[in-house]
């Protein structure tokens, strides 16, 4: 008795061959239509005229942390380079989608004692190191348009070793 049967043979190698094409077929089409989101994650001091109601009263940074398409961060006194990052990891108060180029995010600003828990929603377009976009504060009907460039890799640690 023969323990190799020639269609279990043939059925074993046709399973085997079908399970490598396709595994070929999904890498081939993930290596050539599914792409990361660009990385932004980091410190944006933002620049703008006439900041709506409260956020007149301070230099910004915009700090955000990144997971794939999904953003996390704060809007801080630029002065407070120390807790920062602490503050960003463990109590976000902005979350938001980065899809394409353009960034969305909203929450509640927590770290800014001029604004305390007010509401937030900024909207803006990443061009390679540069955020152009636009705050709204829920108590102002105002959108004020925005510019921040991210700051140095080397900047941000100066910063946290303060």
């Amino acid at each position: 008795m023969s323990h190799f049967n020639l269609k279990s043979l043939i059925f074993y190698g046709v399973a085997i061959g079908s399970v490598v094409l396709l595994f070929k077929v999904v890498t081939a089409y993930g290596e050539s239509n599914l792409k990361a989101s660009p990385s932004i994650g980091g410190r944006y001091p933002i620049k703008a005229k006439n900041l709506p109601g409260c956020l007149q009263a301070e230099a910004l940074v915009l700090e955000i942390q990144q997971s794939g398409i999904y953003l996390n961060g704060s809007l801080l006194p630029s002065k407070n380079h120390v807790d920062s990052d602490k503050v960003v990891r463990q109590k976000p108060s902005l979350t938001g989608k980065l899809n394409q180029q353009k960034l969305s995010m909203s929450g509640a600003i927590s770290q800014l004692k001029s604004c305390h828990n007010q509401s937030i929603s900024l909207q803006g377009i990443v061009e390679g190191n540069t955020l152009k976009g636009q705050i709204k504060l829920s108590s102002m009907p105002k959108v004020v348009d925005f510019i921040a460039q991210k700051e140095a890799a080397a900047q941000q640690t100066e910063s946290k070793s303060h």
